[in-house]
């Protein structure tokens, strides 16, 4: 588990989500902004956007069931239907409205199916590095199909493949990852920590269903927002997955962060809060 003194106490959370425990970091008072992370991602890794923007918003995140400092449980479902369906009941339990939702990763399929699900307590998104399509036809596709069998498994169960490779090769800049290494690597010790995140990593191919249905049924909704990227994303390309975002939601402004790769909340934070304060008053 991670040290009491990654997420201030005051801002440590834990909330019962069908029968498990889920924790949450929650500061900051305002208008709420609700973070969903992606892989192999946690709360505590956005302490550095929150000190920039909880002066004036209240900045929420939840850690998905299996990851941070949730509850590890590999009988529950950890599809991102039952990931989304978990954030849906979190913002009822915690009456949360007026939300300017920011996704990254694969928290973009989980946050928008729980937006689909209670448009009335969204306001507005910020999309960041994510997807919402079937990634089949796409160029990670073949990489991906790699992961599903004995090495695969071996490599993110065993080895902590996602977090020493995939995440540290995430960066632009590998001097950056290294400064966050520890606060990856403390809630992905054990095989046991990492389940999830390879679950959902499996679920990149085979979702494929979800995140179209997700993506139709978004498209409904004509909520206000806009696409903050990380251009030097080597995985989350902005040749690819910016340009098909702008094709989706062509309403949308763009912000380029030019010298980040795929976590903006830790690469440039500042120039990240800027862009999300912005657009979230």
């Amino acid at each position: 588990m991670p040290s009491s003194q990654t997420i201030p106490s005051a801002a440590s959370h834990f909330i019962s989500i069908h029968g498990r425990q889920m924790h949450y970091r929650d500061e900051g008072s305002g208008k709420t902004i609700l973070f969903v992370h992606g892989i192999p991602e946690w709360s505590a890794l956005y302490a550095p956007l929150i000190s920039q923007l909880s002066s004036s918003y209240r900045c929420i995140v939840p850690d998905h069931l299996g990851f941070g400092r949730s509850e590890r449980d590999g009988r529950a479902a950890l599809t991102p239907l039952a990931h989304s369906q978990r954030l849906v009941h979190f913002i009822r339990e915690l009456d949360l409205s007026d939300i300017h939702l920011v996704v990254h990763d694969l928290g973009g399929p989980i946050g928008l199916r729980a937006a689909v699900e209670i448009p009335e307590r969204i306001s507005s998104v910020t999309l960041t590095n994510t997807f919402c399509w079937d990634l089949n036809e796409s160029s990670a596709a073949r990489g991906l199909s790699l992961m599903d069998g004995r090495i695969g498994r071996w490599l993110y169960l065993d080895k902590g493949f996602s977090v020493k490779v995939m995440a540290a090769s995430a960066f632009a800049d590998r001097h950056i990852y290294r400064k966050y290494e520890g606060t990856f690597l403390m809630v992905h010790q054990t095989p046991d920590d990492r389940y999830a995140n390879y679950i959902l990593m499996m679920e990149m191919l085979r979702s494929g269903k979800f995140y179209n249905e997700t993506l139709t049924k978004f498209h409904k909704l004509h909520l206000p927002g806009q696409i903050v990227w990380g251009m030097r994303d080597k995985f989350f390309s902005a040749k690819e997955y910016l340009t098909r975002w702008q094709k989706e939601v062509p309403g949308y402004q763009v912000t380029e962060l030019r010298t980040s790769g795929h976590f903006p909340q830790l690469e440039v934070p500042v120039e990240y809060a800027r862009a999300i304060g912005a657009f979230a008053k």
